[in-house]
């Protein structure tokens, strides 16, 4: 039996136009193989608020909320990329190699996307009004 299916991500050029912006998947869109939407969406909403309660102006929220996490959200949707050619092989070698590592957990790499869940220190939002 053989089963195809495609995987696509899709990222965002920017996150918001006016005074409507985008957060949590609408926004990010990691890819189910980083392992990463629930954290992303909760920085995102974190750091979006945050933003909104510091700035007079949304526009100027929405900007600063981007450029908070923009590059933290592009190293987590990297991790798709990274890793989802082990994870949904496209030949025959690359299935048998798959399945040799599955078998035997002490062989897969424990750091793998490790520095991107940490990428960004949250900012202190105790003083925003």
């Amino acid at each position: 039996m053989r089963f195809f299916d495609t995987i696509s991500q899709i990222r965002m050029p920017r996150w918001s136009t006016g005074r409507v912006a985008l957060a949590g998947d609408a926004a990010h869109a990691p890819s189910f193989l980083s392992g990463q939407g629930s954290s992303i969406a909760l920085v995102g909403a974190y750091v979006l608020a945050g933003e909104l309660a510091s700035h007079g102006s949304h526009i100027a929220a929405y900007a600063a909320y981007e450029d908070r996490t923009r590059e933290f959200v592009k190293l987590n949707q990297d991790l798709a990329t990274a890793g989802g050619a082990s994870v949904l092989p496209r030949t025959a070698d690359e299935l048998a190699l798959r399945n040799r590592a599955l078998r035997d957990p002490a062989r897969l790499p424990g750091d793998q996307g490790r520095s991107a869940n940490s990428a960004l220190i949250l900012p202190d939002y105790a003083d925003a009004r």
